[in-house]
């Protein structure tokens, strides 16, 4: 029989990518998600104790993964653009209520519809999704207008958002 701090390891990474998604969509910064990540992980580990195997893993570490976010934007306000506490639930909620299996489909559609954009368009998402940066931080980096900036990720993510929506229909349909 394994050991609980294998199972605890075996739950955690099949669900650390998911996790990472759902606090970085609540913290919006990569970095700021790895650390609260981290913190998920520590007091994942610390209630496991408590955790009954019978359930599922993933909306147990959501609802941890949203208490550590609300504790570290109580701490670190270092941004305008936060969260209520009913929207970070709802989000929890939502979390919970897409399978993993979903989820895959989601990611493998939005891969490839990644691989679709033109390279400018890439290039403000790599800028903000995979560094972190802000509108004002890309505009910086990329020497264009803020709004313009603001306006691009809109479209991008709007255009993505269309494909990701065709692929699924396309899917479904075969």
């Amino acid at each position: 029989m394994a050991s609980a701090e294998d199972t605890f390891a075996d739950l955690f990474s099949t669900h650390q990518q998911r996790l990472f998604g759902y606090i970085l969509g609540l913290v919006r910064n990569t970095s700021d998600a790895q650390d609260v990540l981290q913190q998920t992980a520590v007091t994942a580990w610390q209630k496991f104790g408590g955790f009954d195997l019978d359930t599922e893993f993933f909306p147990w570490a959501v609802t941890i993964a949203r208490y550590e976010a609300l504790n570290f934007m109580k701490y670190r306000r270092r941004s305008r653009l936060c969260f209520d506490q009913e929207l970070m639930e709802q989000l929890g909620e939502d979390a919970c209520e897409v399978s993993g299996e979903v989820a895959e489909v989601r990611l493998a559609a939005l891969g490839e519809c990644l691989k679709k954009l033109p390279a400018a368009d890439s290039k403000l998402i790599e800028c903000r999704y995979t560094h972190g940066l802000s509108s004002l931080q890309i505009a910086d980096v990329l020497e264009r207008s803020q709004p313009s900036v603001c306006n691009s990720l809109r479209r991008i993510r709007e255009n993505l958002m269309r494909c990701i929506s065709r692929s699924l229909s396309q899917e479904c349909v075969l």
